[in-house]
């Protein structure tokens, strides 16, 4: 039986190429904002299996529906790909809007624990799993003006850590991605000399198919940045 793997944020960038690259091997569970971006990558991926439903993933009511959902159709979760994230304002430690921190700290770090939260259960039943969790090279290097965005990786990074040696003797597996500059609409100004999304996506997908162990840290940067630690 195909296994199932649910993407957060399928319907731009390193989630959109993922879903694409995973549509014949695998069952699909995806999730967006975009009612008329999820259409279209769902008519892209033809035949596949796929669930989907289109929410802001900050909303827990509707985020715990979407993992029952998923759940009940095709009973189990092998794979959680939390992908869903933004920045939403760059500031001055000093300057940030507390409520955009709230914010990206509910996007970034809270809704990603939730996700978690949701299929774990199903995991740890059958004593099979993975968790990937799109991070960012700012947990690796802090830079200036990034400091909300930072924090709430920070955060998220802190917890998938202490996860993985939470759940590693009940096989599940934990996987943090520390992509660096990504060419998508996630920035305000396309750069393409940064990461192709679906290069990211490649590297996602050799994780999850690893046979043996599990990959724990994976970081991808571009050549142009100079943040290397």
């Amino acid at each position: 039986m195909k296994k199932t793997v649910i993407i957060t944020g399928a319907t731009d960038g390193i989630g959109y190429e993922l879903a694409l690259l995973l549509k014949e091997e695998y069952r699909l569970a995806l999730c967006g904002r975009s009612q008329e971006k999820m259409k279209a990558l769902v008519e892209k991926l033809g035949e596949a299996e796929v669930y989907y439903e289109c929410f802001d993933i900050t909303e827990e009511e509707k985020r715990n529906h979407f993992c029952q959902n998923v759940l009940a159709h095709f009973e189990t979760v092998d794979i959680l790909v939390n992908n869903a994230g933004a920045n939403v304002k760059k500031d001055k430690v000093v300057d940030i809007d507390l409520s955009q921190l709230r914010y990206m700290f509910e996007l970034n770090c809270i809704s990603a624990l939730g996700m978690i939260q949701g299929v774990y259960s199903s995991m740890k039943e059958r004593q099979a799993g993975l968790i990937i969790n799109i991070l960012s090279s700012c947990c690796l290097f802090n830079n200036p003006m990034t400091g909300a965005y930072s924090a709430s990786k920070d955060a998220m990074e802190g917890l998938s850590k202490i996860l993985l040696k939470e759940v590693k003797s009940e096989n599940i597996g934990v996987c943090n991605v520390y992509p660096g500059g990504v060419d998508t609409a996630f920035r305000a100004n396309r750069n393409t000399a940064y990461l192709k999304p679906v290069t990211v996506a490649k590297m996602i997908k050799n994780c999850m198919e690893n046979e043996e162990g599990c990959v724990h840290d994976l970081v991808l940067r571009p050549f142009v940045e100079d943040n290397i630690c």
